[in-house]
C-alpha cells in the first residue's frame, strides 16, 4: 500500500519542476538587435572644371588694329632676299572722278549710287630683296570701316588716267606683270585703289588692311 503522502510528494516535485522552468525562461536574456549607426557620408572629389580663359573681342577698329600705321608708313615683310616694302602714302575721298577716254578724246565724269562716294588708296610697292618677288594682289587690300568691310572696285578699264591722280590703277600694273615685281627701288609699283564706301565713311573712321602672308599682316589708319 502506497503512503498517501507519496503522491502528494510527487505533485509538489512536478509543481516545483514547472516553476522553475518558468524561471528559467523568465530570465533568459533576449537577444537584442544592436542597433546601427549610419557612418558618414562620404564624398568623392570630381574633375575640377577649368574656365578657359576667353579673349576680349574688339569692339572698336582701334581695338581690331591697336598697330595700325599712319599714311606714309611702310610696312615690310619678308626675308634677306625677297623683302617687300608697301606704303600707303595719299588718301582722298571724292564725290566723283573723271577718267580720260583716248577713244573720245576727252573726260568722262563718273559718280557712285547715291549715298555714296569714292576713297582712293595709293600705295607704292618696293622690292629690297635681291630676287624677283610677288606682288600682293590687290584683293588683298580690304577697307575697314563702321563695322564693315569693302573690297576695291573696277568698273572701267583700269589703264584709264584719272584727273587730279597721278597713278593708275594698281591693278592695271599688277596685270602688266602678271604679279611680278624685280628688285631695286627704279623698279617699284605706284597704283591707287578705289573704294566705293557710304557717304558717312571717311579716311578719318576708316582703315586699310591687308594679309600678305599668314606672317605677314598690316594696317594703316587712312586719316
Amino acid at each position: 500500500m502506497v503512503p498517501r503522502f507519496i503522491p502528494a510528494l510527487l505533485a509538489l516535485l512536478v509543481i516545483t519542476a514547472f516553476l522553475a522552468g518558468c524561471g528559467e525562461r523568465a530570465t533568459r536574456a533576449v537577444p537584442v538587435t544592436p542597433e546601427v549607426t549610419p557612418e558618414a557620408a562620404t564624398t568623392t572629389p570630381g574633375p575640377t572644371m577649368t574656365v578657359p580663359e576667353t579673349t576680349p573681342v574688339p569692339t572698336t577698329l582701334a581695338e581690331s588694329f591697336p598697330g595700325a600705321l599712319s599714311v606714309g608708313t611702310p610696312y615690310k615683310y619678308g626675308r634677306e632676299d625677297i623683302g617687300m616694302e608697301v606704303t600707303v602714302y595719299q588718301v582722298r575721298a571724292m564725290d566723283g572722278y573723271e577718267f580720260w577716254s583716248p577713244q573720245w578724246g576727252k573726260y568722262w565724269n563718273t559718280t557712285p549710287t547715291e549715298g555714296n562716294h569714292f576713297i582712293f588708296a595709293l600705295i607704292r610697292l618696293i622690292n629690297r630683296g635681291t630676287v624677283r618677288a610677288r606682288l600682293p594682289s590687290p584683293s588683298m587690300f580690304v577697307l575697314h570701316a563702321d563695322g564693315n568691310t569693302y573690297i576695291e572696285t573696277t568698273d572701267r578699264d583700269n589703264s584709264l588716267w584719272i584727273r587730279d591722280i597721278p597713278v593708275k590703277q594698281y591693278e592695271y600694273f599688277f596685270e602688266r606683270t602678271a604679279g611680278w615685281i624685280d628688285p631695286a627701288e627704279s623698279n617699284k609699283v605706284e597704283g591707287f585703289l578705289i573704294y566705293v564706301v557710304p557717304e558717312s565713311v571717311t579716311p578719318e573712321n576708316a582703315y586699310l588692311g591687308a594679309t600678305f602672308s599668314s606672317q605677314a599682316e598690316a594696317a594703316w589708319k587712312l586719316g
